[in-house]
């Protein structure tokens, strides 16, 4: 039944996208607020804050201005050719960073079920820092790891004006950016690769995952990607090869928020399940699991880390 309605809906947008044209010929569009997309969308090109995203039901793209308003929709080049209309337009010119001599973007990468507003203390203190900044949406339960790579690639793939890049991530956006950086794509010959900041990584898997891999609600609400945070599986993804430090959620007391897992943790991922291979720091802050990115602690470890590469706020590391 699912099949046979997103069969409809791809065909009735179909219809409206080629048959509700302007005289200037991009599909009739009426301005409006939106959610900005959550579980059914996701970002196939952010430039200074103007997106382009794309329905996993309906199959078009809409695109979404800074405040969220939907500014065209249709196919991609529709909503890229508006995009670039309003470009000249209104001016559109994504910051310099002075230390990059050039444009340095951020990608922020949001765990799963989660969305971009993980990161909004962030996005305020970055973009004030001189950065470009992409909290990215992806639809993190619908597809597989691998796949949500892919998404960022072609982002990064779609913009020839970067001089660096860098990424901060949550949970499992850790894991996406692994396997991000361990693909063989086209970006990486334009564009140099910065540093890797990762919140509550499950680097080496996730025990609670492992618990209720096999529970019909756990698939029905973690999807594809859920199946994928066992230790067998995140094992596997390659190590990152640019800089990377961890900031871990925990007690610093040996046990943590959570009884049930061994060791200190923030809930959800333990200290343990978080540390990586050759990862330069890690550092251990008070904070529970889904709201560690939006400490204040945290954001200021963050900013000072991608000031001076120290991940530091006056406490000691745990390495």
């Amino acid at each position: 039944m699912i099949d046979n309605i997103e069969k409809y809906l791809r065909q009735g947008m179909e219809f409206a996208t080629e048959n509700l044209r302007t005289s200037s010929g991009a599909p009739l569009n009426i301005q409006m607020p939106t959610l900005g997309g959550k579980q059914f969308w996701r970002d196939e090109f952010i430039y200074a804050s103007w997106r382009i995203q794309f329905n996993l039901y309906s199959g078009h793209f809409r695109l979404l201005d800074p405040d969220d308003k939907r500014q065209a929709w249709g196919s991609f080049e529709d909503c890229f050719s508006v995009f670039e209309h309003y470009k000249v337009q209104k001016q559109i010119v994504p910051p310099s960073h002075p230390k990059t001599d050039g444009i340095h973007l951020l990608v922020m990468v949001h765990g799963i079920t989660r969305s971009g507003d993980t990161f909004q203390k962030m996005k305020r203190a970055f973009a004030d820092d001189g950065y470009e900044v992409a909290a990215i949406t992806y639809p993190s339960t619908r597809a597989f790891i691998h796949e949500h790579a892919d998404q960022l690639a072609r982002i990064l793939s779609r913009r020839n004006d970067i001089k660096e890049v860098s990424f901060i991530t949550h949970s499992m956006g850790g894991l996406v950016v692994r396997q991000l950086l361990a693909n063989l794509t086209s970006w990486k010959a334009q564009i140099n690769i910065g540093r890797l900041l990762m919140v509550a990584p499950p680097n080496q898997g996730s025990a609670v995952a492992e618990w209720v891999k096999q529970l019909a609600l756990y698939k029905l609400i973690y999807g594809k990607s859920g199946q994928e945070l066992v230790p067998d599986f995140v094992q596997k993804i390659p190590m990152p090869e640019c800089e990377t430090v961890i900031i871990a959620g925990g007690k610093s007391d040996g046990e943590g928020y959570n009884p049930f897992l061994p060791g200190d943790d923030d809930g959800v991922v333990s200290v343990a399940e978080a540390r990586l291979l050759g990862c330069d720091q890690v550092l251990v802050l008070p904070g529970l699991h889904s709201s560690l990115c939006n400490r204040d602690t945290v954001v200021a470890a963050a900013l000072n880390y991608f000031k001076s590469g120290c991940l530091s706020i006056g406490h000691e590391f745990e390495v």
